[in-house]
């Protein structure tokens, strides 16, 4: 059976999560859905409720499944599938989890992927994540709950664009594809977006649809506000690596001037078990501040790269593609750390490249 896919939204207090959601949940096409809200105070959809209750099940007037995680998200998900299946609830789809506006997304994504009995039944579809244009770079300075939540995102909506300067916006927009590369970024207004860009996001990977690879890296596109902010810094080596790098250089308290996002290039191929050993070994040291790491690997032997991605511990599945869609079978890699220099990591993969 296929396992059911489930959307995380998340965004700091005040950001507009809770215009967005009472937004998608007066659309009847998302009847079919399970709501799952970190504190159900925290989000008036009092006018949504119907009577009929199930304990901390409720069904909402369109149908849709509302209920608060009660204690443990294993639980919660388990529960509200058992409760489908014998008939107690409707029928539903597709989940949305609702983080509350402080939380780290990570720990959900963790739960979803690396827990045995959720993960045999439910899979992560996308992370979408809301800013504030107007408060969101105070918001990212400040908070940095707030920077995970953008650099954990596939999809990140910039709320209340209205009520900011074009040129604010702008610059907000410019900031959050450096903290994130190739993630997909779109401006709305008063919640309004059509329900199919929210869920039909791109899921964590690109492993159902390859021609989306590129997208997905965001390597280029790195590259390209590199060269335009900061002209493009590109040097060769005897181990044939590159790598690109932005930072902030201004107040060095700000918790994304901590957040680097660069690239790392290799032309020649790698050995597939060393590169998992590599990974294993990185992220049981410094895992914590690894907040993203997602590329396309040349492997030895293997005519299609392998697609590797990982949200600080948590390394989801390999995907192996037949081909390389775009032609370019070089080893490409994103990484978006704290406090981890980008010397480092090319220097300890230019080792294991030497062998």
């Amino acid at each position: 059976m296929s396992r059911m896919p489930v959307t995380v939204l998340t965004g700091f207090l005040g950001s507009g999560k809770t215009t967005l959601l009472n937004r998608l949940m007066r659309d009847p096409s998302l009847s079919d859905t399970a709501l799952i809200i970190n504190e159900f105070g925290e989000i008036p959809i009092d006018h949504l409720l119907v009577e009929q209750s199930l304990e901390n099940t409720v069904v909402l007037q369109n149908g849709c499944i509302c209920c608060t995680v009660r204690g443990d998200l294993v639980d919660t998900l388990l529960d509200l599938e058992a409760k489908r299946d014998r008939g107690a609830i409707p029928n539903f789809s597709r989940i949305v989890i609702e983080t509350t506006g402080l939380a780290d997304p990570t720990p959900i994504m963790q739960t979803l992927a690396g827990d045995p009995a959720v993960s045999s039944r439910f899979r992560l579809q996308a992370v979408v994540s809301t800013v504030d244009a107007v408060n969101g770079p105070t918001t990212l300075e400040r908070y940095p709950e707030a920077v995970r939540q953008a650099g954990s995102a596939d999809l990140l909506l910039i709320t209340k664009s209205d009520l900011a300067a074009p040129s604010a916006v702008d610059a907000l927009e410019e900031r959050l594809a450096r903290l994130n590369p190739g993630v997909e970024i779109r401006r709305i207004v008063h919640g309004e977006i059509p329900t199919d860009a929210v869920f039909g996001a791109g899921a964590a990977g690109p492993d159902t649809d390859p021609a989306s690879l590129v997208r997905w890296l965001g390597a280029a596109k790195l590259e390209k506000l590199e060269a335009e902010s900061h002209g493009h810094h590109h040097h060769h080596d005897h181990d044939h690596h590159h790598d690109h790098d932005h930072h902030h250089e201004n107040d060095p308290n700000r918790h994304d001037d901590h957040v680097r996002a660069f690239s790392v290039v290799f032309d020649r191929p790698f050995g597939e078990d060393a590169v998992e050993t590599w990974l294993g070994s990185i992220l049981s040291l410094r895992g914590e501040d690894m907040l993203r790491i997602k590329g396309v690997i040349n492997v030895k032997g293997r005519s299609g790269p392998l697609v590797i991605q990982a949200v600080q511990n948590l390394v989801h599945p390999p995907v192996r593609l037949a081909s390389w869609p775009d032609g370019d079978e070089r080893t490409r890699l994103v990484f978006i750390t704290r406090d981890i220099p980008k010397e480092a990591l090319a220097a300890s993969l230019a080792v294991l490249q030497a062998g």
